[in-house]
């Protein structure tokens, strides 16, 4: 298994934590914390779930999208031409 590959498996996994119901007052469990860091999503135990999830789904969209296009570098780099 690829390290993107990997990647992808535990930000799905830590979308899916991230968006269960819970109360509005609960602040983020250490543990979740902890692989966000190590997934390098800097947090808090009051940053938002909605502002955790938008920035995963940007990093998973991203790898997403360049596994699709293996030529292209990502965002801020033109992709190649469909010609």
């Amino acid at each position: 298994m690829s390290e993107r590959d990997w990647l992808l498996i535990r930000l799905g996994e830590m979308l899916n934590r991230l968006a269960r119901p819970h109360p509005c007052d609960e602040s983020l469990p250490v543990e979740v914390r902890a692989t966000l860091r190590q997934l390098g999503v800097p947090c808090n135990e009051r940053t938002p779930r909605e502002e955790l999830v938008a920035r995963l789904w940007a990093r998973k969209r991203s790898l997403l999208t360049a596994a699709m296009h293996p030529g292209w570098g990502g965002p801020g780099i033109t992709p190649p031409s469909a010609a």
